[in-house]
């Protein structure tokens, strides 16, 4: 990995939340969004304590994956979703919510997350395009339940990419390696001549690393991120200054 630079990159691996795409609203606000649609009292919480109780389900929910061990993509159904949101009703506090509400809170959850929560920061699609043009190859590989391939038809960049790895389950997602080694055998490309950009250290740069990708760094989003990133990772602030890194052809 030491020595490893951009003139020897043959394929561009992409994480997509707050890397390639911004959001409309945090996660406290979207779970505040959902339980209101379903009629469940959420405005009575403040900011913080619904951070804690949604910290807490999630580390009961990464154990409750493996415990029973789901397959890579679990999570994409409403259904799924039924005992974590139980874990967060029950951690608030809340007494006799009905499952068919809790169902509704998490339809409305999916319903968000697929249309109006995420959409590309601006010179993605530029950026992409161009890169494709130069002759890299185009994947994303990102930490998420649900199946991002109508997102990115909707954003028009679904026929750059060549794969497309998802998962949200703890031994298949990032900081684990999985999904970027599963992109890179997708290709036909030893994993030495892809990069990853991501906008996490633990999560993107540990991954990439783990993979003996070229990690890249975006910090639009978070710039404290800048200083937890080791030597190795070369850190952008827009995603257009890939274009300056990799100039092409690809050798």
């Amino acid at each position: 990995m030491s020595g490893m630079n951009p003139s020897k990159v043959r394929a561009i691996l992409f994480d997509l939340h707050h890397t390639i795409t911004k959001t409309r609203v945090d996660m406290v606000t979207l779970s505040r969004e959902a339980a209101e649609s379903a009629g469940i009292p959420f405005k009575q919480f403040s900011d913080e304590r619904l951070t804690k109780a949604i910290k807490k389900t999630d580390t009961w929910m990464k154990d409750y994956q493996v415990k029973n061990g789901v397959d890579i993509h679990w999570g994409g159904e409403v259904e799924h979703w039924l005992e974590i949101n139980k874990v967060l009703i029950d951690d608030l506090g809340l007494d006799n919510i009905p499952d068919d509400t809790l169902l509704h809170m998490e339809k409305h959850w999916k319903e968000t997350m697929a249309t109006n929560w995420e959409s590309l920061v601006g010179g993605a699609k530029e950026t992409l395009e161009e890169l494709h043009r130069r002759g890299y190859i185009l994947g994303v590989c990102t930490r998420r339940h649900d199946n991002p391939e109508k997102l990115l038809k909707e954003w028009g960049i679904d026929h750059l990419l060549s794969t497309v790895q998802y998962s949200g389950v703890p031994g298949y997602a990032k900081p684990n390696p999985f999904t970027l080694l599963k992109a890179a055998e997708d290709i036909g490309i030893n994993p030495r001549s892809c990069a990853y950009v991501g906008n996490y250290v633990d999560a993107d740069v540990g991954a990439s690393l783990s993979a003996e990708m070229l990690p890249i760094l975006t910090v639009w989003s978070d710039s404290k991120e800048k200083e937890l990133a080791p030597e190795t990772a070369i850190v952008i602030d827009k995603i257009k200054e890939l274009l300056n890194l990799f100039e092409g052809p690809p050798n």
